[in-house]
């Protein structure tokens, strides 16, 4: 009997499961709504069923899950098993993941942060491979990342590493969910695209509810001045961070997924420019700033890749 992994991509709108071949191939993959309101038993409840429904597929198929490995958002202690805290999931404090799914499932079972399975997904199969020092930057509702340096993602002291949508780029700026002002998200995210084109536009909030970032990048595409002026700026905010970036860490390669990702010809110029504006010549030039390839897979891709790292001998 063959042996294969599972990975999970769990998010606060979307959960996605896959099944993997060793090797990082999808044999099989569901998606389904999260439901986060409902709260962590039912989410769990709905990740235990999924997971299920997974290895009786593969079952039928002739082969045996050795392991699971789930993307999870927020603060994760992945030697622990535990979910610290996760915007996406309130109710989520210092939750104990591995071990309910462990009880319900018998089988081994490893957490990651979501943004670094994603990282580690592209570094695997997608635009990261080969490359030993990366970044990636998901740029969707808000903005996320995960840092890999020689080969392994850096967690930081408190396991909080990568949380770059939320350096500081402008200090008296728009306030950001997360306390502070002036953030990258605040600024490259589909939510500040829109935020930028509300300002621009000089409307109040309340008169774009209805606005979304698609219709700005499509208002762009058809040469609207003031949906361009917005994209460039977006790319202009997203350089700056990207040029920090690579002064500090001197990394091979930054992916940008997400999103945000589908404007990349309405914004990259302008990135691209303002890093070699901003970041040391030699890096700068170095730093190669590619789309990701894998683009919603990345989760699940990443996630079976740390339950492989976990679980070589026995698949």
């Amino acid at each position: 009997m063959g042996r294969v992994v599972i990975g999970v991509d769990l998010g606060g709108t979307n959960l996605r499961a896959a099944i993997l071949s060793p090797t990082g191939d999808i044999l099989e993959r569901r998606k389904e709504d999260t439901h986060a309101a409902e709260g962590w038993s039912s989410v769990v409840a709905r990740l235990i069923d999924n997971i299920k429904r997974q290895r009786d597929i593969a079952a039928r198929k002739g082969l045996e899950v050795c392991a699971v490995g789930v993307g999870a958002p927020g603060v994760i202690q992945g030697d622990k098993g535990i979910v610290v805290k996760s915007p996406n999931f309130p109710d989520w404090n210092n939750l104990p993941l591995k071990d309910h799914l462990e009880k319900a499932l018998d089988i081994p079972v490893y957490l990651e942060n979501d943004a670094n399975a994603a990282a580690l997904g592209e570094q695997w199969r997608g635009a990261g491979q080969g490359i030993q020092s990366m970044i990636l930057l998901t740029l969707g509702t808000g903005v996320g990342g995960g840092i890999i340096l020689d080969s392994k993602v850096w967690h930081g002291a408190d396991g909080m590493a990568g949380e770059i949508g939320h350096m500081t780029l402008i200090p008296n700026g728009r306030p950001c969910t997360c306390g502070n002002t002036g953030c990258l998200e605040m600024y490259a995210s589909a939510r500040g695209i829109v935020q930028s084109y509300r300002e621009a536009l000089g409307k109040p909030a309340d008169s774009l509810k209805q606005i979304t970032s698609e219709q700005v990048y499509e208002a762009a595409r058809t040469g609207n001045e003031i949906a361009v002026r917005v994209m460039n700026d977006m790319g202009r905010m997203l350089g700056i961070g990207i040029a920090g970036l690579i002064n500090i860490f001197n990394m091979e390669r930054v992916v940008i997924g997400g999103g945000v990702k589908d404007a990349w010809a309405l914004f990259i110029d302008a990135t691209r420019e303002e890093v070699m504006k901003r970041a040391f010549e030699i890096p700068a030039r170095r730093a190669e700033i590619l789309p990701s390839l894998l683009g919603d897979d990345a989760g699940v891709v990443g996630a079976a890749s740390v339950a492989l790292g976990f679980q070589k001998e026995a698949c």
